[in-house]
């Protein structure tokens, strides 16, 4: 398998990774991982990128919707919490289990709109694979973690 065909398939499973309506879970995805592996067996360096390297205007945007998406999940779940600390079997979840759906949802049905990905990742050197820089905190560290360049 040629560089570019290892990369795509690495961008590739790092886009279904991402739009998983378990995203927020900080945990390695091994899928990722067996990849980077296979790259670093075979002398890549796997680097993190600084703005020097980063997403183009385009895949911003589709990262923005993602972004919007994670967010609403995280906040519903952290309101169902609440709802249940506070009023145990009295609490009223419904609205937000209804955000966690639509979200879901929203996350599966961009990932078809966009079935050929975001290159996450880029060849930068003769022997570099670099993990492109983001912008948003929130984004850069979930993916760090399901690409286990970053630990708990």
């Amino acid at each position: 398998m040629t560089i570019e065909e290892q990369l795509d398939r690495l961008n590739r499973t790092t886009w279904i990774v991402m739009t998983e309506p378990d995203v927020n879970k900080k945990w390695f995805n091994i899928n990722i991982t067996s990849i980077l592996n296979d790259l670093y067996k075979d002398g890549y360096l796997i680097c993190v990128g600084d703005k020097e390297h980063s997403y183009s205007v385009g895949e911003l945007r589709a990262i923005d919707r993602l972004v919007a998406w994670i967010t609403q999940i995280n906040y519903a779940q952290n309101e169902i919490e609440d709802q249940i600390a506070m009023y145990e079997d009295d609490a009223d979840t419904d609205k937000f289990d209804d955000m966690i759906d639509e979200a879901e949802e929203g996350l599966i049905a961009y990932r078809k709109l966009h079935p050929d990905a975001i290159a996450f990742f880029t060849k930068t050197d003769w022997n570099k694979i670099t993990l492109k820089y983001c912008p948003y905190y929130l984004f850069q560290e979930l993916l760090l973690h399901k690409t286990a360049l970053i630990k708990h």
